[in-house]
């Protein structure tokens, strides 16, 4: 048993951990520098440009970051990885063309309908920075694809928030403290061109010829780009209920408990990303008895790690709240409620990437959006009642309910267990 742990502590999927633990940190850093020195609506106004970053980036993305992890497995299993380089200048060019429309669409929208709900110019300057976002999440993920995994996480996280949290302090001494938008805005351009950079070496070599068309990238990215888009509407639905009925002083209460979720979210998706190349290939090889036991062992350890944050956080909600700052623990229930949903989705492990790694992008997007269907009609009878508790029972139900309908499907589908066993 002591040995298996030691093994466990040295593994690279621990490595991984702790670098995306080491970026999740730091955007723990710069919430408290700003939830303790910042005003409520500046703090709510950021948390709102990151929920509709999400989403609009989403769409920009147009699945490709989940797509390319299955596209290189399919190339690996037949030989063929020499024409990455293909697929990915490919998607850039359809990053831009996304980008570019979203601008044009902007420009077409009347300003009565822009500034009733954003103010300063914000809806733009999100559009802007729109291109810079989805090149940086997607070579985020084309690290991945050439085994840079360390690489990922550092950009994914460390690089990510670093900017982030030193700007947060220069702008708290200098008085600018109301350009926190705009400096996470920026940092993506900076990251986007780093990142570009730095893969340039791994790209040169190879051949920019690919017998992948735009039409077959787009047919297989498309599911995933609605799925994506739904679990980041999933994540915003809430977020613009309670801008609307309260204002960015409730958005930046309620967001803490939420950021909080995210330390056990990092744990599972960076895991699942770690085995997204390798699900696919198994899959496309068809070693189904390979395919289960990668299942089974990494479902148990998202279990394994997760548990004890979670039991943290359900004894101790106000005691880490209170971090924030004392207005803050009000969202002690927020969090409680969370932590249900986050149970399920922790000992449910690797359902949404075997969904997407396997082929069945179409199913689960169909069942992402039927659940958003129920998120939204949730919000809108539960937030005006119960404010920031009305969203996070609609949160956590969604939750369990596309959970346990995914595992259900590919037992009866597949007799593939996906649950904690």
């Amino acid at each position: 048993m002591t040995s298996k742990l030691l093994n466990l502590l040295k593994s690279k999927q621990i490595r991984l951990i702790t670098l995306r633990g080491l970026g999740v940190g730091l955007l723990f850093l710069t919430t408290l520098v700003m939830t303790n020195f910042y005003k409520k609506p500046i703090v709510g106004e950021f948390e709102f440009t990151r929920s509709i970053l999400l989403v609009l980036g989403s769409v920009v993305l147009a699945g490709t970051d989940r797509s390319i992890l299955q596209f290189a497995g399919q190339l690996s299993s037949t030989n063929k990885m020499e024409q990455f380089s293909g697929i990915y200048k490919k998607v850039i060019f359809v990053f831009f063309l996304i980008s570019l429309s979203f601008l044009l669409l902007y420009f077409l929208i009347s300003d009565y309908l822009v500034t009733s709900y954003f103010n300063n110019n914000l809806l733009l300057k999100i559009i802007v920075s729109l291109f810079f976002y989805a090149v940086t999440l997607f070579n985020t993920e084309v690290f991945r694809v050439f085994d840079k995994n360390n690489w990922s996480e550092v950009y994914r996280g460390i690089f990510k928030y670093i900017f982030l949290f030193l700007g947060s302090i220069v702008l708290l001494f200098m008085e600018y403290s109301y350009l926190i938008v705009d400096l996470f805005l920026f940092s993506f351009f900076i990251l986007s061109v780093l990142s570009t950079v730095q893969l340039k070496p791994l790209l040169k070599s190879e051949n920019y010829k690919c017998d992948i068309s735009y039409k077959n990238i787009l047919k297989t990215s498309f599911p995933m780009a609605l799925s994506g888009l739904g679990f980041f509407l999933l994540l915003s639905i809430d977020i613009i209920f309670l801008k609307y009925y309260y204002g960015n002083d409730l958005v930046a209460i309620y967001a803490q408990p939420v950021k909080i979720i995210t330390l056990i979210a990092m744990i599972q998706t960076t895991l699942q990303a770690s085995i997204s190349k390798k699900i696919a290939s198994f899959h496309y090889s068809q070693n189904s008895i390979a395919l289960n036991l990668l299942i089974k062992k990494y479902t148990r350890l998202i279990a394994i790690l997760s548990f004890p944050f979670l039991l943290l956080f359900l004894l101790f909600p106000s005691f880490i709240l209170a971090f924030f700052g004392p207005e803050y623990t009000m969202g002690s229930s927020v969090l409680l409620l969370l932590l249900l949903g986050t149970l399920v989705n922790a000992i449910c492990g690797c359902t949404s990437v075997y969904m997407n790694m396997t082929g069945k992008q179409v199913i689960f997007r169909n069942i992402i959006f039927f659940t958003i269907i129920i998120n939204f009609i949730l919000n809108y009878t539960l937030i005006p009642k119960y404010g920031i508790n009305g969203a996070a029972i609609a949160s956590t139900l969604s939750l369990v309910f596309w959970n346990f309908l995914t595992v259900i499907y590919v037992y009866k589908k597949e007799h593939v267990i996906l649950i904690l066993r």
